[in-house]
């Protein structure tokens, strides 16, 4: 049995914000801990807000959009309008950048498998 509690509402959980990001606010649903070979996250980008190029060493990510518009930018591809109902997935060491746009902020749900690592995450320069 899992040391994580196995119902709870997302006010409990605790917020944060990864590495290079700016206006982000996440909350983790399911951890490593829970030992579900993946992590899965709710996240909130501000307007304005934005996740600076980056890459995960291991980590295919995959990110569904709930509410609000990004520009997304895949490896050296155009950046792509995304809105709700949009499903990005990303490869292991594929760089990307996230920068939400309009006024509304974006809200999405983020997958990591496996559980995004302690040097998992790998800012680029622009």
């Amino acid at each position: 049995m899992p040391d994580t509690p196995l119902i709870e509402h997302l006010s409990d959980l605790p917020a944060y914000s990864p590495p290079a990001h700016s206006g982000t606010v996440n909350r983790r649903l399911v951890g490593r801990e829970f030992g579900a070979g993946f992590e899965m996250i709710l996240g909130r980008v501000a307007p304005g807000g934005e996740a600076s190029r980056h890459y995960h060493v291991e980590e295919a990510q995959i990110v569904y959009v709930l509410k609000g518009e990004a520009e997304v930018a895949l490896g050296d591809a155009a950046p792509r309008r995304c809105g709700p109902g949009t499903i990005i997935r990303i490869p292991p060491g594929l760089t990307h950048e996230v920068v939400t746009v309009g006024d509304e902020a974006l809200e999405v749900i983020v997958l990591y498998a496996p559980p995004l690592g302690p040097h998992g995450f790998v800012e680029v320069p622009r």
